[in-house]
């Protein structure tokens, strides 16, 4: 049986619970963008993924304390990529074989929140002389793929509801509306494919992952006001002063000095950047910071550790389902 009426992937992103499309647990690009790889790139370049921990520059081998309770890019990517794997082999159950876009195509820059790499501004000499404030990959071409256009009936089975009209500009929208009872004989799932998937797996809750991030950045912001770590940058600014880079109170106010554009760092950036490395490098800076967070993250922790072994034991545990699921 064939329909005219279509969806794309685009259409399950609004829909509660799908994970399809999650930018960041796969920085898969959005539909609207969404073209054939390009057949000379990989899909999947695990060569790209951010390093657990720093390898170079001031920030080399730092971990924080926080940082055993947050998720790292390859546990959302190994996650996802299980649930996204439940999904197709429960629409292949109803007889409706659909290809969804996998996931850690296109990684972030840092491995969890902590972004230790740029915690405390820049940290990479090599890289600042090289990029100024810029990344290595910022002007290359996101990775594109290819997203299913979904049949009412795929659509439906997927997601539990049905196929929402289209808006006048040609978008989908939120349909209240429960899909059918069953498809091919076999009675659909609640919330379709996609809560089934979930279910299976059970990965941590957005409130788990906020609730770490939001400590996480309690102990930056009060760790900025500790006598060290004030006198610190006191120290970092009279370098940068005497460098000709005045009137900076922070790393980041450094940032804001000179303009960027992607890919194109100006002389001007460069040397500031270049110069905020150093200026670090000689006063300590990130080492006394390091040593300040760390000892409020461990307060932190003891505070709230009845909330947050909870977290950290429900992410293992579907780490260990996905494990066990992540079939082909």
């Amino acid at each position: 049986m064939k329909f005219n009426q279509r969806a794309s992937a685009a259409a399950i992103a609004v829909v509660a619970a799908t994970s399809l499309l999650s930018a960041c647990a796969g920085g898969t690009p959005s539909a609207t963008s969404a073209e054939p790889v390009a057949g000379d790139r990989p899909l999947v370049d695990r060569a790209k993924w951010p390093k657990a921990t720093p390898e170079r520059g001031l920030a080399r081998g730092l971990t924080l304390p926080l940082e055993s309770y947050m998720q790292t890019f390859e546990e959302t990517v190994v996650l996802d990529g299980a649930v996204r794997r439940l999904q197709e082999q429960c629409m292949a159950d109803y007889g409706l074989p659909v290809q969804l876009p996998v996931e850690g195509t296109n990684p972030p820059p840092s491995d969890n929140d902590a972004n230790m790499e740029r915690r405390y501004g820049l940290t990479d000499r090599d890289a600042a002389a090289v990029h100024g404030y810029g990344l290595p990959d910022e002007a290359a071409e996101p990775v594109r793929q290819k997203v299913p256009q979904l049949e009412p009936a795929e659509f439906e089975v997927l997601t539990g509801r049905k196929l929402p009209a289209a808006a006048a500009n040609g978008a989908p929208q939120q349909s209240p509306e429960r899909a059918r009872d069953a498809y091919n004989g076999k009675k659909l799932h609640e919330g379709g494919c996609t809560n089934w998937a979930a279910r299976q797996i059970a990965k941590p809750s957005q409130d788990d992952l906020t609730f770490v991030s939001e400590l996480n950045g309690t102990s930056f912001t009060e760790s900025m006001k500790l006598p060290a770590v004030t006198k610190a940058l006191g120290a970092w600014a009279q370098c940068m002063d005497a460098k000709g880079h005045k009137g900076l109170t922070t790393p980041f106010d450094a940032a804001d000095r000179v303009p960027h554009v992607q890919g194109r760092p100006s002389p001007e950036e460069i040397a500031i950047a270049v110069a905020e490395v150093d200026c670090k490098s000689q006063t300590g800076l990130v080492d006394v910071w390091f040593k300040e967070e760390s000892r409020l993250q461990t307060a932190l922790i003891a505070q709230h550790l009845g909330t947050l072994d909870p977290i950290r034991s429900r992410n293992g545990a579907a780490l260990n389902a996905a494990g066990g699921k992540a079939g082909r």
